[in-house]
């Protein structure tokens, strides 16, 4: 857990040192904001940012306002997220230029202490996959979803109740309503779970940047963690914090970069 803790703190540190977030010291660098990394450092982040200075930001609605009022020139998330974005704003357009070959899996996260609960998060997305019902949400919650929509979490008398972190940081996978009703690909996934785990789940809004927190004090047994596939530079979960398990991926996607059309943007 020491890990986690660690780089929560080293991330507060400097967001408190540079006021909306923090970025790397080359000033003529371009300015690209993203959500507030937990698995990775401000230097790491800088590294594989293609010459741009990083500014972290703890939500969406933010960073994106902070991009209509040009404090950056660039937002960079994930694909499914930036088709969102101008699907809804036609002020915004990817930038494939900018755009750097990053590819992130979506997973489950619990303590590491949760066997049986990541073991059967894995049955029932391996499941999924196998079976085509993966597939088919993704399809319709992200693919041909302009605008998320709520699905209705299964109740089961007299069984476990597993509560999980929703931040509504990344529309349409995690979303949240106006009012205040979690919707999308993420609460999709997680009622065809608990249908095929026979458990509650509650869904707990929190922070995106006190996901790993609410996990490890226990106000939740279940966040959505990103890691990075394994290849000859990266071994095998690399990225996982101590104490901290993840399950099967579910989904994949590639990092892109969104700007303000008519805005000249480029590394």
């Amino acid at each position: 857990m020491k890990k986690i803790f660690l780089l929560l703190s080293v991330i507060f540190t400097v967001i408190l040192m540079s006021g909306c977030g923090s970025s790397n010291d080359d000033k003529s660098a371009p300015k690209v904001g993203m959500l507030t990394q937990l698995n990775s450092t401000p230097e790491q982040a800088a590294k594989i940012s293609n010459g741009a200075a990083i500014n972290f930001y703890e939500n969406f609605n933010t960073m994106q306002m902070a991009l209509q009022s040009e404090q950056i020139k660039a937002v960079r998330t994930y694909k499914s997220v930036a088709n969102y974005m101008t699907a809804n704003n036609s002020d915004l357009k990817i930038n494939d230029a900018a755009t750097i070959q990053l590819v992130d899996d979506f997973c489950c996260a619990m303590r590491s202490d949760d066997v049986d609960l990541k073991n059967s998060f894995d049955a029932a997305i391996n499941e999924m996959k196998s079976d085509g019902t993966l597939d088919a949400l993704i399809e319709k919650n992200i693919r041909n979803a302009a605008t998320p929509v709520a699905v209705e979490m299964p109740h089961f008398d007299d069984a476990d109740t597993i509560k999980v972190a929703v931040t509504g940081d990344l529309p349409p996978l995690d979303f949240v309503n106006a009012d205040g009703t979690p919707a999308g690909f993420n609460t999709a996934l997680l009622a065809e779970i608990s249908k095929r785990i026979g458990k509650n789940i509650e869904l707990v809004q929190v922070d995106s940047g006190a996901r790993a927190a609410a996990l490890t004090s226990g106000q939740v047994d279940v966040i959505f963690w990103v890691v990075v596939p394994e290849d000859d530079s990266r071994p095998k979960n690399f990225d996982t914090p101590d104490g901290v398990s993840v399950t099967s991926p579910y989904y994949r996607d590639t990092v892109v970069d969104v700007n303000l059309s008519g805005v000249v943007f480029g590394m």
